[in-house]
């Protein structure tokens, strides 16, 4: 369980990482580069992923919901 929790946390550092990338690449790259696209098709498909991951942990046990508001 704690293996999880690490793993969506690691992805989780990867998207934010992507992210000041993309903003890297958009402030210095020349206006032809494609490479702010690809970076931020990067962060979408992470992010896809751990929404996926995050579905998946919650089905099989992996994480429960803390029962917010009750």
């Amino acid at each position: 369980m704690l293996l999880f929790k690490l793993i969506i946390v690691l992805l989780l550092l990867f998207v934010i990482g992507s992210l000041a990338t993309s903003f890297y690449f958009l402030v210095k790259d020349p206006s032809s580069s494609t490479r702010v696209v690809k970076t931020l098709t990067v962060r979408i498909g992470l992010s896809i992923f751990i929404m996926l991951l995050l579905f998946l942990g919650s089905q099989f046990g992996l994480i429960e919901p803390h029962g917010f508001g009750q």
